[in-house]
C-alpha cells in the first residue's frame, strides 16, 4: 500500500472499482500523511475531515449498491482555497476572509462533486491569486517538497505541494498567468489550462464573494495538478461545460490530433530575448528534442511562423488585459502597497510597475484595444496550428527559486537566471503566450536540474485542443523523467 498515495487518479479509481481499497481508507490515508507531513510544508490550510470521512463512506456505501458512479466517485482531492466551498472556509490568502465559509460551492465545485470526488479541504495560495508563490498574512508560505528552502510556486502552489507530497489524489485549481503550470514545473507534475471559457468561474475568488461570484475573469480558466497526465481527461469531463444562464450553447472537447508521437507535428519555440532561461531549461529542451526525434516526430525549431515575440505578446497585450481582469478586486490597493508601487516607479520608472499602474486605472478604451489585438493573436494562432499541432515551450526560466520572504512588494524582487538577475515576473511571461491565446497548455516533467529540483516544459495547443496537449504530454512523459515522488515524503 505504500505506493497508493503517489498513484494516479485513474489508478486509484481502478483500485477503487476493484475493491483493493475503499474512499473511506484512501480519505484516512490521505488524512493520516497529511498529517505526518503538512506542519512542515503548510499546503493544505483548511481540512473537513469528519465531511470528507462522511461523504467517502456514502460513496463505498453507492458503489456496494450498485449505483451509477461518476468519473471521480469517491477519489479524495483538495481545492485551491479561491474556489468557494459550503460549509468549508474560502479565505484566498486575505485576512477581510479568513473566518468566511460560503453558503453554495463554486460551479466548478459542484461539477466535482456531482462527479463523485471527495472534497477533503483547501490548498494554500497568495493573496488573490496575486502572485507566483504560495504566501499570505493568514497562513504563511508553502514549501517545496523537493527542497524546503523554495518556494512551491503560485498562485495554486500549495496544491501542486499536496499532490506532489502524496496528501491529495489531485488538486483543482485556477490561473490566469501561469498558476497552475508554475507550481507544476516547480514541484514536478502535470498542470493543465484549460482551454479559455471552458470551465465556469463562477464561485471563484475573486470575483466572490456576494454578486462578484458570477463574475468570470477575464484570462482566467480553470485547471488541475496531477501526477499522471492521463488524469486530467476525467478532470475535464467533469468540470467543462458552460454555466446555466447560457442555455443551450455547450462546449465538447476536440479528439487529440495524433496518439503517437510519432504523428505529432511539434513547433518548439525554445528562447526569447524578452525571457532567457538558464541552462538547466536548455538543457531540458534539447532533451525533449533529442525524444521527439528519436520517435519520429516533426520536430521544427524555432519555426519564423510563430505568430508573436513574447515581449510584444507581454506587454501589449497580457499586461492591460490582466490588469483590467485584477483591477475588479479593490482589496489589495491598500496605502502600505500603494506607496510601494509608487516608489518603485520613481526608482524605475521603466520597470513593471508603470504598466501595473497604468493596467489598474486604463480606460476602457484602453482596454478595447488589448481585446482587438488579443483576437488578433488568437486568429494568428488558429491559422499556425493549421501547420503544428503543440508548441512545446519553457514553462519559466529556472527550476523554482529560493523562498523570498516578501508578500506583493509592487515589483522589487529580482531573481537570478545563469547568474544574470532579472525581474521576478519574468515567470509569468512564458505562461501568458497560452493566456492570451485562450489555448489550452499542460506540463511535462522532463528532467531534474543541476540543484536535483525538477524542470518541467509545457505543450500549448490550439482553443478546444486540451486532449491534444494532455495526449502529447502523457506520451512524452513516458520518455523522460514523468513524476517522480520526492524522495523525503515517499
Amino acid at each position: 500500500m505504500s505506493d497508493v498515495p503517489f498513484r494516479s487518479t485513474v489508478e486509484q479509481s481502478r483500485a477503487l472499482a476493484a475493491g483493493e481499497i475503499s474512499s473511506k481508507e484512501l480519505v484516512e490515508l490521505y488524512l493520516e500523511r497529511t498529517a505526518t507531513h503538512n506542519p512542515t510544508l503548510n499546503a493544505l490550510v483548511t481540512l473537513d475531515p469528519e465531511r470528507a470521512l462522511r461523504e467517502a463512506g456514502q460513496a463505498d456505501a453507492a458503489r456496494a449498491a450498485g449505483r451509477d458512479l461518476g468519473p471521480l466517485h469517491g477519489v479524495p482531492i483538495t481545492v485551491k482555497d479561491s474556489f468557494e466551498t459550503a460549509g468549508m472556509r474560502t479565505v484566498c490568502g486575505r485576512t477581510d476572509l479568513k473566518d468566511h465559509v460560503p453558503e453554495q460551492d463554486a460551479e466548478a465545485v459542484k461539477r466535482l462533486r456531482s462527479a463523485g470526488a471527495v472534497i477533503m479541504g483547501k490548498s494554500n495560495m497568495p493573496p488573490g491569486n496575486q502572485d507566483v508563490q504560495a504566501d499570505n498574512p493568514v497562513f504563511g508560505p508553502s514549501a517545496n517538497p523537493w527542497d524546503t528552502t523554495r518556494t512551491s510556486g503560485g498562485s495554486a502552489g500549495g496544491g501542486a505541494v499536496a499532490t506532489a507530497a502524496g496528501l491529495t489524489s489531485f488538486d483543482f485549481g485556477s490561473e490566469i498567468g501561469g498558476s497552475t503550470r508554475i507550481p507544476s514545473h516547480f514541484n514536478g507534475l502535470y498542470g493543465h489550462k484549460s482551454t479559455w471559457r471552458s470551465i465556469s468561474l463562477i464561485g471563484h475568488v475573486p470575483g466572490g464573494p456576494g454578486t462578484g461570484r458570477w463574475t468570470n475573469p477575464d484570462m482566467a480558466c480553470g485547471g488541475a495538478q496531477v501526477r499522471d497526465a492521463r488524469d486530467l481527461v476525467p478532470i475535464l469531463r467533469a468540470t467543462i461545460g458552460t454555466a446555466d444562464y447560457d442555455g443551450g450553447f455547450s462546449y465538447t472537447l476536440a479528439p487529440p490530433r495524433a496518439t503517437r508521437l510519432a504523428d505529432f507535428r511539434v513547433a518548439v519555440w525554445g528562447e526569447d530575448p524578452a525571457c532567457p532561461v538558464d541552462s538547466d531549461v536548455t538543457t531540458a529542451v534539447d532533451d525533449a528534442v533529442t525524444v521527439l526525434r528519436a520517435a519520429g516526430a516533426k520536430v521544427t525549431i524555432q519555426p519564423p511562423s510563430l505568430p508573436v515575440d513574447i515581449a510584444t505578446n507581454h506587454g501589449k497585450a497580457f499586461l492591460p488585459l490582466l490588469y483590467g481582469a485584477l483591477s475588479y478586486d479593490r482589496t489589495g490597493l491598500t496605502p502600505a502597497p500603494n506607496a510601494a508601487l509608487l516608489a518603485r516607479l520613481l526608482q524605475h520608472p521603466r520597470g513593471d510597475a508603470g504598466p501595473a499602474l497604468r493596467g489598474t486605472f486604463q480606460s476602457h478604451y484602453r482596454w478595447q484595444l488589448a481585446h482587438a489585438l488579443r483576437n488578433e493573436f488568437r486568429q494568428r494562432w488558429f491559422e499556425f496550428f493549421h501547420d503544428f499541432d503543440v508548441v512545446l515551450m519553457p514553462v519559466t526560466p529556472t527550476a523554482a527559486p529560493a523562498h523570498h520572504n516578501k508578500l506583493i512588494d509592487r515589483f522589487g524582487r529580482p531573481f537570478e537566471v545563469d547568474g544574470v538577475r532579472r525581474p521576478y515576473w519574468d515567470q509569468v511571461k512564458w505562461n501568458a503566450v497560452a493566456n492570451v491565446s485562450g489555448g489550452p497548455a499542460t506540463t511535462i516533467p522532463v528532467r531534474k536540474g543541476r540543484s536535483g529540483l525538477p524542470i518541467g516544459l509545457q505543450a500549448m495547443g490550439p482553443s478546444g485542443g486540451d486532449l491534444t496537449t494532455i495526449e502529447f504530454a502523457a506520451l512524452l512523459g513516458r520518455e523522460v523523467d514523468g513524476f517522480v515522488p520526492p524522495p523525503a515524503f515517499v
